[in-house]
Parts: C-alpha cells; structure tokens; sequence
C-alpha cells in the first residue's frame, strides 16, 4: 500500500518519465544510423543538446536586433559563442548549487528592459507598473509572445546566476602585501643602462636556412600553439555580369531617343506611330521621370560643387537644356537643367520638439492631436520674434515636461542634412537668418529658428532618368556559355592553363574555416564555402556557382581537417622564430669582446643609452619592447656588463649604468588592489575560456547554416 501510495503521489512524474521513455524508443528507431543523429543535432557541449529549434529562433531574434548589417553567419555565430559559454557556465553553477531569489531574477529582467520606451514613464523613468501590465496583456491575448516573454525570463535568472557565480569567484581573489609590491616596483623602479643591438637582419634570411623537420619538432614541443581547425583552400575565377560596349551603346541610343522636346515610337496596340514629349519638352518632369527611370525623381537642389563628375558639365547648361547620354558609375542617364539658385551651405538652429505617444525615442503620453495643438499655441505666441523664440527656449530648455528646448548647432547641406527630416532641413535651407517656423517629423512637431547662415552656394536642380547599366540577354546567354567551356576544360587540364585561355584572372583564397562567408574579391558566399567543405568534395573538383558578380567556377586545392597543424601550414608562423633563433647563435658566436663599446665597434655600430627604462613597460628608445633584456638589466650590478642576449629585434648586450629604485613604502593597498581588480577583471573571460577546453564540443553549425 505504501508503495501504491507513493506511486499516486509521483504519478505525475511517472507519466513523464514513461512517456520520455517511448518517445525515446521511438526516436532510436527513426535514426538509423549515428550520421542521422548527427544530421539533425546543431551540436553539444559536453553532455548538453543544444536544440536547434531554439537556436534558430535565438539567431533570428539576434538578427532582427542588429538590423539589415548583420548576415545570418554573423548572427550564428554570436548565437553559437554564447550558447556555448551558457552551458560551460551553467554545468559549474550547478555542480556549485547555486540558486537565485525571485527579486533577484525580476532585477535581472528590469535591468534587462531598463532603457525600453514601451516601460518608461513621462519622465523617462523605468515603469515596473507598466511592465506587469503588457505580461499580463501577453499572457491573455498573445500566448506565443508570453512563451518568448517566458524564455526572456529564464534567460534572465540564467544571467543572475551568473552573476552570483563570477561574485563569488571575484571575491575569492585577493591582492597580498607582496603582489601590491610588486605590481610598484614593476612599475616605478627604474635601470638605466648602454647597449648594443645586433640586429637579426644583419644576416640575410637565405644564408639560414630551415628544414621542414625542424619545423615538425618545434611544432610537437608547442601542440597547444598549432592546433587549428578544419581548414580548405581553393581558387576561382570570375566570369563577371556586365554589361558588353554593344550593349551601353544600344543603351544610349534608346536614352537618347526620349532627350529630344518630341519623339514617335510605335504603339503595338493602335499599330500606328505615335508622337510623345520627350525630356526637353516635357512640363509634368517629375511624371515622365518616374515612367522612364530605374531611379525615382529627386527635386531635392544639389551643391554644384558636389555634382559627380560626370554630370559637372550640367551646372552650365541653360534653364530647361538637356544633357547626355552619359555614364555615371552604374546607370546611363539624361538630364535636364531644371533650375539654379543660391543657397546656405550651412544653418546653425534651435528648435522646441514637442513629442507624442508613439514618435521617435519619446515617453510622451499625449495624443498626437494633442501635441499639435501645443505646437500652434507656442508657434503662435513666438511669431518671428527672436528675443521671444529665445525665451521660450531658454524655458523648455530647463522645463522639459511640455516640450524640449534643444541646441541642434550647425547643419550642412551636402552633410549632417542628411540625418534630419526633409520638411526640417527644407524650413533651414529655404529661409532666411532669423526666420521662425514649424515642422513635423518622427520625433514629433518642431518649432525651429534659424540663428545664423554661412557659406551662399550655387546649387542646382537636375531631374535625371537612370537606366541601369547591365548586361542584356544576349550577352548574358553568352556568359552562361563560357563559364561551361570553363568548367568542362578546367575537369580535364589545368585549371590556371584554362584560365589564360579564358585571359582570366585566377584568385587563390587560403584557409577558409567550415563557418566563414566572406571570400576575397567575392560579396558574402556560404555557398561556395559549404561546397568545399561537403563530403565528398575532392581536391582537384570544380564546381560553378551563380553569383551576384557572375558566374563563377570553383576549384577545391587543399584539405586539412581538425587537428594538429603539418610543417606547411605552420612553416609561415615557425620558420621567422627559427630562424632568428638561428642567426642569434650566428652573432653570438661571433661576439669576442665583453664592452659594449668594443662589440659595437666590432660589428661597425654605437653603442647606445636608455634611461630610465621601467619591466611594467620594457621598451628600449628607437627598438621597442624588448622584455627578456629589460628583465636581465634588472638582474646586474651597477657597472655590470650582461652577456649576450637573444631578443626580440636582435642580440643586445647591456651595461647597467644607473639602479634608480623607487622608495619603499608603508603599505602596498593601493597596489594590491590594482592587481586584485585586474585579475578579477582578467578571471571571467580566462575562466570561460579554461571551461571550453576542458569539455568537448561538438559543432554542426556548418551544416545548416
């Protein structure tokens, strides 16, 4: 009976676990095999599945933050490195035991959404009452966004346990009375001393030479330093999209068809010749511009100082002239002069904003209608009063409750102009010094005064039809044709000997890593790199791939998977320390003397003095940091000579001429505290760090994204 009893009151439990169970059952025999498993898991660490669901939302979340600038790749990668410092972090918390209150979790979430406008205040202030009020409006109405709000909060008492955690690792690190001594002497002791510095270039780099064993033992001595993670090297060609001569001349002829005051095209409907206006006779511009042009129609004035180059002639062309066909950057374009006038180059403003429910960055709660009218009524009572615009500013500028007085300071036309509404830079550049106006943008209503204007500019206005310059279907039928020829020769010759026949240009690109999206010369391409490193992909195949630039076609040249790296791979990074290992036997052998005076007369150099060099920061005058000779001055007596030594830049031999220690002290705190402060600083990341390499890692990112 007790056992039945017991099994009442966990049954709960039992349902699960019974049902975790065949779920389980069911599982194994759907994956036939480990790849299946593989296939479908984005990865672990240690004993931990990180769900790729999860992931996924996670990642989309981080890009939806970010913005337009971050590629996917990115976002995983961000989503990666802190999933998987979460997990190391969270396998020590919990072998700790540590746990966190309730009010520690709900700070967690406030600080997390402390700056969000949906949860201040009128006075800009953090609102828990607003908060509590839109979860339980998710709660009710929205369960998928109270499910995110959920994932939101554990995140969050995952973040205050970590904090607990780094606490307590923080205050386990003390600075003792001998480290705080340290720390000054390293800092304000000081040896003054002459050298000598043979430099490692003083023998040429091909009279030493570095064999490929070499370079294997130094790499088994130092495995932690060349372990590198699975890498392929490939090259490319480019058979690039663009548009053939033929095809900008047959451009500028049909642009040049519409320049005219008239011109007759043929209208499939009526079967008859028509007559329309062209650009030079037209009077609705803006309308036939935007039926014509890949660009839409800008009436905006542009500097004349700031024209392109290729449209700079138009600046002195005659209200209503026309100009082109010509080529600017990407697009064949005609223009017509417009209209020409002068305009400030700069404007030095104020405004008074008065802000709404709902507009850019504001904690208002009146209704838009609301703010209007209080715009009127402070527009109304300023006028074009100056001394009356500055009192009320000087008053919203300290009172900000109705409306912000705020000092905007100079705008250029041709520059900052840009970040601010058109109707406000239109009221800048359109008045004179002086004038008073209001304006309306995402920020709300803005009562603006012109202070001052500097810089009078011609500036002209251009309405321009763009085509934009590509490559037409002949042309691209015939680029889809060659970069096959490519391809099926590249199968069977070499592929750089192909590539001359093509008068291509071969691109080598080296070490790409399973997760990386930006090839050299190339816009961001996961595909090629997933390519290379498929299963299945030799070396030696080639693949074509279409592309923003064009087509281009693949050859795979070089795979090394995990592991440690071969005397090649690492021969860039070991051959430099052999061989000045090398060269400093060279010279030291060569060193018969014991002055420093002597040696350098011997190896036709001077001696030289440094003064007042410090081991906090070993830099010798006119060498740079040189630690391992700073370290042996520190170790003579006044007068002493040092025996050879094998630095940084070269051999140096130093003579100690003055020890300048500073004085001791009474307590060494301060010190200490510094030390203290830096290593705890220092701790989390190191520790994180320790904790990855201390458990594995498994990582199929590369798989799904």
């Amino acid at each position: 009976m007790a056992i039945l009893g017991k099994i009442r009151s966990q049954g709960l439990i039992l349902i699960l676990v019974i049902a975790l169970a065949l779920f389980a059952f069911i599982i194994q025999g759907l994956l036939t095999s480990n790849g299946a498993a593989k296939a479908s898991s984005l990865g672990s660490v240690g004993s931990t599945e990180l769900d790729r669901e999860a992931f996924a939302r996670r990642v989309e979340a981080t890009m939806q933050q970010r913005g337009a600038g971050t590629s996917t790749v990115q976002a995983v990668n961000s989503v990666w490195d802190a999933e998987v410092r979460d997990a190391v972090l969270n396998m020590q918390i919990n072998e700790a035991g540590i746990e966190v209150s309730d009010e520690a979790v709900k700070n967690q979430v406030k600080s997390m959404y402390a700056n969000a406008p949906i949860f201040l205040d009128e006075n800009g202030q953090f609102s828990e009452i607003k908060m509590n009020t839109f979860v339980a409006d998710l709660k009710n109405n929205q369960p998928e966004r109270y499910q995110l709000w959920l994932q939101d909060v554990e995140n969050a008492a995952d973040q205050a346990k970590q904090t607990q955690f780094f606490n307590l690792l923080k205050s386990g690190i003390i600075g003792t009375q001998a480290s705080g001594e340290m720390e000054y002497r390293l800092a304000n002791d000081n040896r003054s001393f002459t050298f000598v510095n043979i430099p490692y270039t003083s023998i040429a780099d091909s009279e030493v030479e570095i064999s490929k064993s070499e370079i294997s033992s130094y790499i088994a001595k130092n495995e932690s330093k060349f372990k590198s993670d699975a890498q392929r090297d490939i090259q490319y060609v480019v058979f690039e999209d663009k548009a053939s001569q033929a095809d900008k001349d047959e451009m500028k002829a049909d642009l040049a068809e519409i320049l005219p005051a008239s011109y007759e095209e043929f209208n499939t409907n009526t079967n008859k010749t028509e007559t329309f206006k062209g650009l030079s006779g037209v009077t609705d511009v803006e309308t036939f511009v935007n039926a014509q042009s890949d660009v839409p129609y800008d009436g905006s004035y542009v500097l004349t100082s700031k024209l392109p180059a290729a449209a700079k002639a138009i600046a002195a062309l005659e209200e209503g002239s026309t100009y082109g066909p010509y080529e600017d950057g990407e697009y064949m374009k005609i223009s017509r002069l417009e209209d020409k006038k002068t305009i400030m180059d700069s404007v030095q403003t104020k405004h008074i904003l008065v802000a709404y429910a709902g507009a850019t960055r504001s904690a208002s709660t009146r209704s838009k209608e609301d703010a209007k009218k209080v715009a009127d009524s402070i527009f109304a009572t300023i006028g074009q009063s100056n001394s009356k615009f500055n009192a009320k500013w000087d008053y919203f500028n300290e009172n900000t409750e109705v409306a912000k007085g705020e000092d905007i300071g100079w705008v250029v036309y041709s520059g900052n102009a840009r970040n601010f509404a058109p109707g406000f830079t239109k009221f800048l550049f359109e008045n004179d010094k002086g004038s008073v106006g209001i304006s309306e943008s995402s920020f709300g209503y803005h009562i603006i005064h012109i202070q001052d204007t500097k810089a009078p500019t011609e500036a002209v206005k251009i309405a321009t039809i763009a085509k934009k310059v590509e490559a037409s279907k002949a042309t691209g039928k015939q680029l889809f044709t060659d970069a096959q020829k490519f391809q099926q020769g590249a199968a069977e010759k070499d592929f750089t000997e192909v590539a001359k026949e093509f008068t291509l240009d071969v691109k080598p690109v080296k070490n790409l890593k399973a997760m990386d999206e930006n090839l050299p010369g190339l816009q961001r391409n996961r595909s090629v790199v997933q390519w290379a490193f498929k299963e299945g992909t030799d070396i030696g195949d080639t693949e074509r791939f279409e592309t923003p630039e064009g087509y281009v076609i693949v050859q795979l040249t070089r795979k090394a998977e995990a592991g440690l790296m071969s005397a090649e791979e690492a021969s860039a990074t070991v051959t430099p320390i052999l061989r000045n290992k090398k060269k400093a036997k060279m010279i030291m052998d060569q060193i018969t003397a014991t002055e420093v005076n002597d040696i350098a007369s011997a190896q036709g150099l001077n001696a030289r003095a440094a003064t007042a060099v410090n081991r906090k920061s070993p830099t010798i005058p006119g060498v740079g940091e040189e630690p391992k000779v700073v370290g042996t001055a520190f170790g003579l007596a006044e007068g002493e000579t040092s025996k050879p030594i094998a630095g940084e830049k070269g051999v140096f031999v130093v003579k100690v001429t003055a020890i300048e220690n500073a004085p001791d002290l009474g307590s060494y705190k301060a010190d200490a505290n510094e030390v203290a402060n830096r290593t705890a600083n220092q701790a989390t990341s190191k520790l994180v760090e320790a904790l990855k390499k201390s458990i594995e890692i498994t990582d199929n990112r590369s798989t799904f994204y």
